[in-house]
Order: C-alpha cells, then structure tokens, then sequence
C-alpha cells in the first residue's frame, strides 16, 4: 500500500463539522475527511463543481500531534452594496448560495466562529499509487492557494510528508512527532491518538464528501475507529547511557 502524509499545523484552523451552517461555526478538534480531500483537490486546480470520486475512494487516517485549544471570534457580517452593487449602507443585501440575495432586514448576520489555535496534525491518504503521486506533485505546486479549513487559516509550514509504503496505521506509526515550541515531554516515545477510516470502525462521522458544489454541497456517512500510536520523540537522542556529572573526576 501507499499513503501520501501531510502534516496540518498552523496558528489557527477551522474543520466544518456536520452541523448546519447556522450563526455557531463550530469546528471539529481534528481535520475531516472532506477538508483533506478539498486541500488536494484545490492543489489539483480542480473547480467545486467537478466530481471527486477517485479521491473519495482514498482512505483517511489523521494523527493529533497536538490537539491545540478551542477558541472562539465574534463576528459581524453585513454589507454595504445592494443587489445592483450600488453603495446603500443602510439597504445592503447580503447574496446567498444560490445566487439570489437576502432581504435587507436579513442582511445584519451575528456568528460565532470557532478555530484551533496552536494545533498540528498528520494526516494519510492511502490508495492507488499513481493517484497518490499525482496528489504530492500538485502539493508542491498548487493550482489554489491551500488553507487549514478557511481562507484565514494558513499553514505554518509546508504540508507535503511525502510518499510512504505501508498501511495508513503503518505510516501514521512513523512519521515524526509534530512538537510544538512549549512541547517538552522528556520521554524518548510520544502517545497520540489517530483516527482512522474502517468500515467496521465504533463511530460514525459525516464528513464523506460527495460534492464540493456550493448549491449542492452533500455529505455522506463513514466509520472510523479510534487508535493509539507510539511514535519517537525527535528531542530525546536516542542513546541509553546517563549522564555521570562525576565522570570527569574520577581517576583513570
């Protein structure tokens, strides 16, 4: 098997939930399937409206490096144009998904968006071989810019892990530990938890994407199950032998 890893960290990021799109963006505490799936499609340069099947058939696994802290922004949405795109800040009209535009009394929104602030995670995709390669080229090369969940999240590094053979456990198993700068467990192995897809997994999420489009944007089910991983602690150095402060003064 092939996994292509991608490591998602960032000073903020947002991952759309299952809920519906009310005034509490809530936001998941772990990249979803479709997020991922909707970063590789936008490096392929590939529009909403195209189909996404060959990636749907890839399996996801994600691994949490750091889970990061939910916080919450308080935000207003309005707009100072109307439906002509004439400036009237008092009969703006704020447009809608499928192209028309809400009354003006509608217009004056109130949301609370939630983020993950100071989190990493690793996630795989494992499948065909060629595809996988395909997806890594477009990583280093994006068609789109690539974003951890909204526009206003970047990443804080390069996403690409590269290519890996192995199961998504196998992989996921490997792959270095993502720390953070507080991040100082002394201990040589780091335990994190990973989510992975499994048709026979205890939980179920809603985040199997059947399309991207904006007007009929649709999700289906999967299951997944829950795992941990020990994985090496980059900044333990690998040596067994203590040290002796005394080692000096002794005699030779």
């Amino acid at each position: 098997m092939t996994v292509l890893a991608l490591r998602l960290g960032g000073p903020l990021q947002s991952w759309g939930s299952s809920h519906r799109l009310d005034k509490h963006r809530r936001t998941e505490h772990a990249p979803t399937k479709s997020a991922v799936l909707g970063i590789v499609a936008a490096a392929l340069g590939r529009r909403r409206t195209e189909p996404v099947d060959d990636l749907c058939a890839l399996r996801f696994g994600v691994r949490i490096d750091r889970p990061g802290e939910v916080i919450r922004d308080f935000h207003t949405i309005s707009s100072l144009f109307d439906e002509k795109g004439r400036f009237a800040p008092m009969e703006g009209r704020l447009p809608t998904a499928k192209g028309e535009f809400r009354h003006h009394e509608k217009s004056q929104l109130i949301t609370h968006r939630y983020y993950l602030s100071d989190a990493c995670f690793v996630a795989g995709l494992e499948g065909d071989a060629h595809l996988l390669a395909a997806l890594d080229a477009a990583l280093a090369r994006p068609v789109f810019p690539l974003y951890l969940g909204r526009r206003s999240c970047p990443a804080d590094g390069p996403l690409r892990l590269g290519l890996h053979d192995g199961t998504l456990l196998e992989v996921l198993s490997t792959l270095p530990w993502q720390p953070g700068v507080s991040s100082v467990p002394r201990e040589p192995v780091v335990r994190l938890e990973a989510v992975i897809e499994d048709t026979d997994g205890d939980r179920e999420q809603v985040d199997e994407v059947r399309s991207f489009d904006p007007v009929f944007r649709s999700y289906g089910r999967r299951r997944v199950r829950h795992e941990y991983v020990e994985v090496p602690n980059p900044r333990v150095h690998a040596t067994s032998a203590r040290h002796d402060p005394m080692a000096l003064l002794e005699a030779e």
